[in-house]
């Protein structure tokens, strides 16, 4: 019988083979760094590449058997630098190509720099998703679960900050307005609040307590239904009768009284709108009504009803979340609160670093940019940190780091929900086509043609090598005697995509563009890049 480290060495065996696989990471580490060097964009694609690998290794600690619970607080907290290394690669790079292109020297170069700086950007997002995936198809953690596992951690880490940044930023909002907005909500609460526990004397309310009353019932029978009694009172009687069928009754009497109460709101609402108090008091009798008067205007019956919602609800809270951890086991429920922890921790971090943290991000920014935009920045920023408040601020920076890692493993989910990518390699289908994307726009902030056709050569290599090598991992196993086969493979691919690059080079010098009427040298050497393209493809398959 196999043990459980038997198991453990049958189940790493089973991965992508490691020649093909270091080929796939040679070939997109290559690829990136040279076409970062050349667009100038080193230092952004270095740190967003360092969060496309933390993003990776967060998936793999989301999915791992063992140490399932620590793993997953930490993947959790990983999450955090993933999004922040990959916004501040992008966004400071995104800032120098502003500062460098603009103001623009003349009005016709404005359209130029713009969409210099589209090339820009495309490079960097090209670089970074090449990088994730060559990161992620080490050990193929790359799955359409485990992406919908990690955007469900993802949601989870993200509720407090987001929630409580929404809070503090409100806060500051009607504190230092001087429209008198939080004069406006304190009045309506003011209102609200009277309405509900403070009615006038001698007349009838029927809607407010009605509803004080369907939200007592209402948390009532949700208690009573979810509380242990039966367990608990086992064949123990009041008087003749068992406390068990006593509970029993009760519920069916609050679920009746539930039911009432949903159909009579909607017709108490509409009696108050459509017809005047003093119409409905001269259709009652007397004593009818002044039993309404009485019941209805009376403010502690009113509170009793209140803080009967309120005990009734927690009980009810806190029957459902024990019964629904008794059928879940302690590592499960662990697991399932981890995010949650680490969203707790987030918010304790920020509280702790967010001073020193915003100092050292507005003196970043406003050293990267000219005389007179550095000193209206400091003020913009010194005035926003003076309104919202240095903590605010640093919390709502990271929610939108957690909101961006959001959205990225939202779009990967959607491309496999739609079948661009698949589980069987996507993440070397990743690896390809970001480079791939990176090569193309690269051409379009005046990279070298050659390069420009080595990175398309390399995308291709890498999305061949990194799918060969999940192929034939899953067949042989990574530990099989298969550095030969894998190597002769990737030097097939190599041969073909170099050939093709030649050609598309000689397409372009030989063939100028008087030669060829409107198609000029470059739209030739595109042409052949293309062809060449699918030569590669036609050869591999």
């Amino acid at each position: 019988m196999m043990d459980e480290h038997d198991a453990t060495d049958s189940t790493a065996n089973w991965a992508p083979t490691r020649a093909s696989t270091a080929v796939a990471l040679l070939g997109t580490a290559g690829g990136v760094a040279g076409l970062s060097a050349t667009v100038g964009v080193v230092r952004g694609a270095l740190a967003a590449a360092a969060g496309a690998v933390c993003l990776a290794a967060a998936l793999w600690l989301l999915t791992r058997d063992r140490w399932r619970v620590p793993a997953t607080l930490a993947g959790s907290l990983l999450l955090v630098p993933a999004g922040t290394a990959v916004a501040a690669g992008i966004g400071y790079e995104t800032l120098v190509a502003f500062a460098a292109s603009f103001p623009a020297s003349s009005p016709t170069r404005v359209v130029g720099e713009s969409l210099r700086i589209v090339g820009v950007l495309a490079v960097l997002w090209g670089g970074t998703v090449a990088v994730f995936g060559a990161a992620a198809s080490v050990r193929g953690v790359a799955t359409s679960w485990s992406v919908s596992k990690s955007l469900d951690v993802t949601n989870r880490v993200a509720v407090l900050p987001f929630v409580l940044f929404l809070a503090l930023a409100g806060h500051a909002l009607l504190t230092n307005f001087e429209v008198g907005a939080a004069g406006v909500v304190g009045d309506f609460v003011s209102m609200a609040t009277d309405w509900l526990f403070a009615p006038s004397g001698g007349e009838i309310h029927l809607l407010s307590f009605g509803l004080l009353a369907a939200a007592a019932t209402l948390a009532s029978y949700l208690a009573v239904r979810d509380l242990p009694t039966e367990e608990l009172a086992g064949d123990a009687e009041l008087g003749d009768v068992r406390v068990a069928a006593l509970a029993a009754g009760l519920q069916r009497a609050l679920g009746q009284l539930l039911g009432l109460g949903v159909v009579a709101l909607p017709v108490v609402f509409l009696v108050e709108l459509g017809i005047s108090e003093s119409v409905v008091e001269s259709a009652l009798p007397g004593a009818v009504r002044d039993f309404l008067v009485t019941l209805t205007a009376t403010p502690g019956v009113r509170t009793a009803l209140w803080w009967l919602a309120l005990v009734a609800g927690a009980l009810a809270l806190v029957a459902a979340l024990v019964r629904r951890s008794s059928r879940t086991s302690t590592r499960e429920m662990l697991v399932g609160y981890a995010p949650f922890l680490a969203g707790m921790a987030v918010v304790a971090s920020v509280g702790v670093v967010h001073r020193p943290l915003l100092d050292a991000l507005v003196g970043f920014v406003a050293g990267r940019l000219d005389a007179p935009l550095a000193g209206r920045f400091r003020d913009l920023s010194e005035g926003v940190v003076t309104f919202y408040g240095g903590e605010t601020v640093v919390l709502g920076l990271t929610a939108g780091v957690l909101l961006l890692a959001v959205v990225s493993l939202f779009a990967l989910w959607v491309a496999f929900a739609l079948g661009f990518v698949t589980d069987r390699a996507a993440g070397p289908a990743l690896a390809g086509g970001g480079l791939f994307v990176a090569a193309a726009f690269a051409g379009t902030v005046s990279a070298p043609t050659w390069l420009v056709f080595a990175a398309l050569v390399a995308a291709l290599a890498v999305w061949d090598a990194g799918e060969f090598a999940t192929t034939l991992g899953s067949e042989v196993g990574r530990r099989a005697a298969t550095r030969k086969v894998e190597l002769l493979h990737g030097l097939g691919v190599l041969a073909v995509g170099v050939c093709a690059a030649l050609a598309a080079g000689l397409l372009a010098r030989d063939l100028p563009a008087g030669r060829s009427g409107e198609l000029g040298g470059t739209s030739l050497a595109l042409l052949g890049a293309v062809a060449g393209v699918v030569l590669l493809v036609t050869a591999l398959r």
